[in-house]
């Protein structure tokens, strides 16, 4: 193989991934959501990924996840996103933020497996966490 192939092949594959990914949706985007419904994803696996509450705590200690006590206020003050949209990025790209002293070890594929209301309902229902 020339390194004229070798690239081709580079370029093509990277053309074919980025066409494959799907936009992360806006939080202003989202129907409206049911914190009641939100409450109850918190505690339930969904289409294959894991229920919230395996790795996030509603009192205060730390599990494999940070705590989700008060997680409005604090959602917040992590970026300068609303709190919802940095919730609605946190759950779709759990890489893009990491709360110090945790690792990024968040299950990434939320986005594919809830639907955009599932997401607008646990949205709305942390944002009654505070």
């Amino acid at each position: 193989m020339t390194l004229k192939q070798w690239l081709i092949g580079c370029l093509a594959g990277s053309v074919i991934l980025a066409g494959c990914s799907t936009p992360a949706p806006k939080a202003d985007m989202l129907p409206e959501g049911d914190a009641t419904n939100g409450a109850a994803l918190f505690t339930e696996a969904v289409n294959g990924a894991p229920s919230c509450v395996t790795c996030h705590s509603l009192d205060g200690s730390a599990l494999v996840g940070p705590t989700i006590q008060g997680y409005a206020t604090i959602a917040a003050t992590r970026t300068d996103l609303s709190a919802e949209a940095y919730t609605l990025q946190s759950i779709v790209q759990p890489a893009a933020h990491t709360v110090s002293g945790f690792a990024n070890v968040m299950y990434g594929q939320y986005g594919q497996k809830l639907s955009q209301q599932q997401l607008a309902d646990l949205i709305a229902y942390l944002m009654t966490l505070s």
